[in-house]
């Protein structure tokens, strides 16, 4: 504004100094300076080209209303963001949905889980029509959408009235465990639209049996109560167990978020048990590893010294006897270490991991590199996908000689040159089944992560399979979903086999009393959607009954609980969008001048001024 007016004001001084000063010619010589002020101020400010920020109303706009789960909880305002679209849509404008994804126009309560706004907002603004956004201001993506997107978007913020809320916010619990083990269960629980202490009582349930309860004190946020229930051995039997941990709290307004839903699985015998004599890291990552890969229960036991042992993931003390016992039941047996810490099973699956260091003769330290063998093997086809060398080297192997009924799948040279040593040693005897792993260092490639973790899992997950035979994993390996998802969102299913199908016919069977068939499809990617309601849904495929699990979606969103409002409330008034209007757009300068120059000229002649 300053580089406008400034030459503005030297033109007037100029003008004036000729008109009056040098011609004298009093009140007409100020009505002559006032037109030659006016015709080279337009010429300047067309020169200049200045914009400025200016407000167009009137326009049928695009409204976007928010349909998250938010804008129903209790406090919220949906009625009245209900209302408020349609007054400000009018009869020309057009209203959108947004939470999850974006949807049309529909008067039905809000059922998406999440208040994501990016992908609307950049549809509507592609429409070249004024933009207005109907919202709470709970959006979760406004940091992340580009500011040219929001720029000139009014925003209608109808906060929630600030209600009593309290919330388990999260909840976690072993998947699996054994019959004899107690059952930690670990919860955050909020506490929202008060400023003194509650005292509330939190609660485990399955199937209206209460388990576990406890008396707890919650301080409003942002303090979070940490509580621990612990269900003693026995309380669950053997089987799939389905948990609900609920908090109660006087005057609690929203119902909906008391309630997480756990999924616990409980077997006889750990399916899976590792015994580390002595212990080291390859035992603790093996523990770690095949914790999350394989589908029934792992157990691990560090022997100390002589009977002494402790459990690998709870660093309690454990019994001999109880360590022989597990060993003996388990369904696949990982020796790490001494090959006779513990007796096998007869007809036991046995992954053998023989330990090694500098100071063992039989131990070779060193740099080896590995290398899939050239012969043929059973699990050649599901380890030919990794990228060997491109994996850090392992920093010891123990020489093996494979015999004349097993097989090598993988071979490693040190430094890369010299002969090849088996690493990798199988063997299907009668049915039972043995692997034998003789290199050291292999635990440095969990740790590492990327794609050498991806490589240690995928090398832990193949042979269990093939050691496991036909047993859950591979169940597991075919088709999963996610077990428990919030309401509003989708069950996430992901397909692992060797090749992804374009779809699936599913059969869904709610614990409510649902009976759905649906197909799902694959992408590239291998995973696929399936939204319901809330219930516990326990699916299988129609064409393949042994790909089967259980999938629960929550009646708990974290849309019920208060969170911040990032947008500001845009104000009350029409509905109005800021553009940029540049002088040069003006028609009306341009005449502007040539009627201030012309009217100057006239008056000049009239005088007899050359």
């Amino acid at each position: 504004m300053f580089v406008v007016m400034l030459p503005l004001v030297a033109v007037l001084v100029l003008a004036v100094f000729v008109y009056v000063g040098r011609e004298r010619m009093g009140l007409q010589g100020l009505g002559m300076a006032a037109l030659r002020t006016a015709g080279l101020g337009a010429v300047i400010v067309l020169f200049l080209n200045p914009g400025r920020t200016v407000r167009i109303a009137g326009e049928a706009p695009v409204v976007l209303l928010d349909a998250s789960l938010s804008m129903a909880a209790a406090g919220g305002q949906w009625q009245a963001a209900l209302d408020t679209a349609r007054s400000l849509a009018g009869t020309r404008g057009m209203v959108l949905r947004f939470g999850s994804a974006t949807a049309p126009f529909d008067t039905a309560s809000p059922v998406d889980g999440g208040s994501r706004l990016g992908g609307t907002v950049g549809v509507a603004r592609a429409r070249d029509r004024p933009v207005v956004v109907v919202t709470d201001g709970e959006i979760e993506d406004v940091e992340s959408i580009p500011g040219s997107l929001l720029e000139g978007v009014v925003l209608v913020v109808l906060p929630r009235d600030t209600v009593v809320n309290a919330s388990v916010i999260t909840v976690e619990a072993r998947p699996r465990a054994e019959r004899d083990d107690s059952i930690r269960i670990e919860t955050a629980i909020g506490l929202w639209g008060v400023d003194t202490e509650v005292e509330a009582r939190l609660e485990v349930f399955e199937a209206g049996r209460r388990l576990a309860s406890e008396a707890t004190t919650l301080l409003p946020v942002p303090s979070i109560a940490r509580r621990r229930l612990i269900l003693p051995p026995g309380t669950l039997s053997v089987g799939l167990h389905v948990l609900r941990v609920r908090v109660t709290a006087p005057g609690d307004r929203e119902p909906r978020d008391d309630e997480r839903l756990v999924v616990v699985e409980v077997s006889e015998q750990p399916g899976v048990v590792v015994i580390a004599d002595p212990p080291d890291w390859e035992g603790r990552f093996l523990v770690s590893e095949l914790t999350d890969i394989v589908r029934s229960s792992v157990r691990g036991y560090a022997r100390i010294a002589g009977d002494r042992w402790l459990d690998m993931t709870t660093l309690s003390a454990i019994a001999a006897p109880t360590v022989v016992r597990a060993a003996r039941g388990a369904g696949l047996l990982v020796l790490r270490g001494r090959a006779d810490a513990v007796e096998t099973g007869p007809r036991q699956a046995v992954w053998y991991w023989p330990g090694g260091s500098d100071d063992r003769p039989e131990f070779f330290p060193g740099d080896w590199y590995l290398t899939e063998a050239p012969g043929a093997s059973p699990i050649a086809g599901r380890i030919a996908r990794i990228e060997w060398d491109s994996l850090p080297p392992l920093l010891g192997l123990v020489p093996l000689v494979a015999r004349s009924n097993e097989w090598v799948a993988l071979t490693a040279r040190q430094g890369r040159r010299g002969p090849e040593r088996p690493v990798l040693i199988g063997r299907d005897s009668a049915g039972i089944r043995t692997l034998t792993t003789a290199g050291a260092g292999m635990w440095r490639w969990g740790f590492r992560g990327g794609a050498a973790r991806e490589a240690y899992r995928a090398l832990l997950a193949t042979g269990s399979d093939w050691l496991l035979g036909s047993s859950a994993l591979r169940r597991r390996v075919a088709l999963s979903s996610s077990p428990t998802v919030a309401r509003g969102e989708p069950i996430v299913f992901r397909w692992a086999g060797d090749s992804v199908p374009d779809s699936l016919a599913v059969r869904f069977t709610g614990d409510a009393g649902s009976d759905t068939t649906s197909m799902l499809r694959f992408g590239t990617d291998g995973v696929a959607l399936f939204a319901g309601p809330p219930d516990v849904y326990r699916w299988s495929v129609v064409d393949n009954p042994q790909l089967r699990g259980v999938a629960v979606v929550e009646n708990y969103s974290p849309e019920f609980a208060a969170r911040r409002v990032w947008m500001p409330p845009a104000g009350e008034g029409t509905i109005l969008r800021l553009v940029e209007r540049y002088a040069r757009e003006s028609w009306w300068l341009f005449v502007f001048a040539v009627v201030a120059f012309a009217g100057e000229w006239a008056w000049r002649y009239r005088r007899g001024l050359p």
